[in-house]
């Protein structure tokens, strides 16, 4: 606040141009999954996305574990079908895991345990919305919820009263770059210290079992002292 000049608002301290906006506002329509599609389930087909297709380390999609689907061609199957940029979050169990529908995702559809929303583009960008909900501000808001007694689940009036803030859509879209960013270098960095914790293991255990010795490191005067 040395440099810029911020205003209390219900989400806290922002700067003063940012506005702050219900989620139902900047956001085309807001729908959940149906019940019931596990008589749709098939070896290949559409993506169909659950709760453990969320994670609480980013807002991208974890498709280690899929399901598929081949849905009816009915009205139903059409509402609850994804496109990109669409914004997921959980609304039973785990509240409030979010996702973001990445580019050329193809065909694929949520269950009823995810809300799915479809901002409007001209107002919000998807992933400064997800990566908000993701933070501090988002988890405030579900916190509370959850104390409110609404843990068993999430309802989509509650899902549209949540609040976001609202920069300019070239910022917004700045500050997304930042965090995709500097997300990726910190997955990156996770993923070596996996590997290298994972050959200290090995290396120990070559070490403790005595399949690799440590006296061919040592000295010659160090051999004869041992």
């Amino acid at each position: 606040e040395q440099t810029h000049e911020f205003k209390d608002s219900p989400l806290g301290r922002i700067p003063v141009e940012w506005e702050e906006d219900e989620l139902g506002v900047v956001a085309e329509f807001v729908t959940s999954g149906s019940r019931g599609w596990a008589q749709y389930y098939s070896a290949d087909g559409a993506t169909f996305l659950r709760i453990g297709n969320l994670t609480r380390d980013h807002i991208d999609l974890r498709l280690s574990d899929i399901v598929f689907v081949n849905p009816p061609k009915t009205s139903e199957g059409k509402r609850t079908s994804v496109l990109p940029d669409d914004l997921l979050i959980s609304i039973t169990a785990d509240l409030g895991i979010i996702g973001v529908i990445p580019k050329r995702f193809g065909e694929g559809y949520v269950n009823q345990h995810i809300a799915l929303v479809r901002l409007l583009p001209a107002k919000v960008n998807a992933r400064f919305i997800g990566w908000f909900l993701s933070g501090r501000g988002g988890h405030s808001q579900f916190e509370k919820l959850n104390e409110s007694g609404a843990k068993a689940g999430l309802n989509l009036p509650t899902i549209k009263r949540l609040l976001v803030p609202r920069p300019k859509l070239n910022e917004q879209e700045h500050i997304t770059e930042i965090l995709d960013t500097n997300t990726g270098i910190v997955g990156s960095l996770y993923s070596r210290l996996r590997k290298l914790r994972s050959l200290k293991t090995a290396l120990m255990q070559d070490l403790l079992t005595g399949k690799r010795r440590t006296t061919g490191l040592l000295s010659k005067a160090e051999v004869m002292s041992i």
